[in-house]
């Protein structure tokens, strides 16, 4: 799997969107959970994995992911602003998983695997997909493992997540965002999420805050309607539009990934993933009470899926979803500060010739 982005084609584009848009379709008409973003990004992989060279243009990736922006910031309200500040003891256990976690899959792969210690160390972090590829590669790492595997782990959560929570705990995870009740919309209200976005991202990119596309619009969202600047949110048709396009970048990092090399990691990918799910499990079902969440929003705060993955399933299931959120942005400033900054101090880089990665 390259970590270099291939020149922008049009045709790979069309792939992309065409099929992700018959998967959203499909998952939609079977009534799946998160449908658009699911269907997507499970018919993107397979043509990815056939042959084809889907591509989403980070514009439009960069566009959709501030409407998720917007979308999210939508969720908070002065309530939860004041349960957020009562959760420091929710971010120690979250800090404490994250550590664990991590050290749990970094042996799994070194033993196991067989991973050389920087790629290991990198492909252990439960989140950080972008900054860990960089990190491992600038460290003498095998960023295509790295890569595959941080990509694998959010396409295993993502699909497994919101089955087990209508298959196993009877909480259902809709289709389609429904609309916001009781709210009539007015020019201003579109014209205030539009800004949310459009400001929002380059306003924290220059602040250089993790995941700036997201985490910027839905911050200046939040302000919003905490506020009481605006009540409404993203109409669901755009939101799923966002989903698709969201599914369907996850499904084209795959592309001119070769297939063995695919299965060889995808297994140990799943396998650590596996074990990352049951320490968040053990943790939910021994402390959510102690820490006074509901062990649904727990499970969904240590699932180390991607920030909007796991926020949007919230907003599905009506969890506490700014919670959720903002419980995310701190695991992944965690592991974006801490995590190159811990291996700089105590790793030592590797000779890239001793790698040895199969064909």
């Amino acid at each position: 799997m390259s970590t270099r982005q291939p020149p922008f084609s049009r045709q790979g584009h069309a792939v992309a969107l065409l099929a992700g848009g018959i998967g959203g379709l499909l998952f939609y008409l079977l009534g799946m959970p998160l449908a658009w973003m699911l269907g997507s990004m499970v018919f993107v992989t397979v043509a990815a994995l056939s042959g084809q060279q889907p591509q989403v243009h980070f514009a439009a990736r960069g566009v959709m992911i501030g409407v998720l922006g917007v979308f999210l910031g939508s969720a908070f309200n002065p309530e939860v602003a004041d349960r957020i500040a009562e959760c420091s003891l929710a971010l120690l256990v979250l800090a404490c998983y994250v550590a664990a976690g991590s050290a749990l899959v970094f042996v799994y792969l070194r033993r196991v695997g067989g991973f050389d210690r920087v790629t290991a160390y990198f492909a252990s972090t439960p989140g950080g997909l972008g900054e860990m590829v960089l990190s491992a590669e600038a460290m003498g790492g095998d960023a295509r493992r790295v890569s595959l595997v941080h990509t694998i782990r959010i396409i295993t959560i993502v699909l497994v997540i919101p089955f087990w929570f209508r298959l196993v705990m009877d909480v259902d995870v809709p289709s389609l965002m429904p609309p916001t009740p009781g709210v009539i919309p007015h020019v201003e209200d579109w014209l205030i999420l539009a800004a949310c976005a459009g400001i929002g991202w380059p306003l924290a990119k220059l602040c250089r805050i993790p995941a700036a596309g997201l985490v910027g619009p839905m911050i200046l969202s939040a302000i919003a309607h905490l506020t009481g600047l605006t009540a409404v949110q993203p109409p669901p048709p755009l939101v799923a539009v966002a989903q698709l396009v969201i599914g369907a970048s996850v499904g084209a990092r795959f592309a001119g990934t070769p297939l063995r090399f695919v299965w060889q990691t995808a297994r140990l990918a799943i396998a650590s993933t596996a074990v990352l799910l049951a320490l968040a499990l053990l943790i939910t079902l021994t402390l959510s009470d102690v820490v006074g969440v509901r062990p649904e929003a727990m499970a969904l705060v240590l699932a180390p899926g991607g920030l909007a993955e796991m926020s949007l399933i919230a907003l599905a299931l009506g969890v506490d979803t700014a919670f959720v959120s903002s419980m995310h942005i701190c695991r992944i400033a965690m592991i974006v500060i801490l995590g190159p900054t811990l291996f700089r101090l105590f790793g030592r880089p590797v000779d890239k010739g001793s790698l040895t990665t199969p064909e």
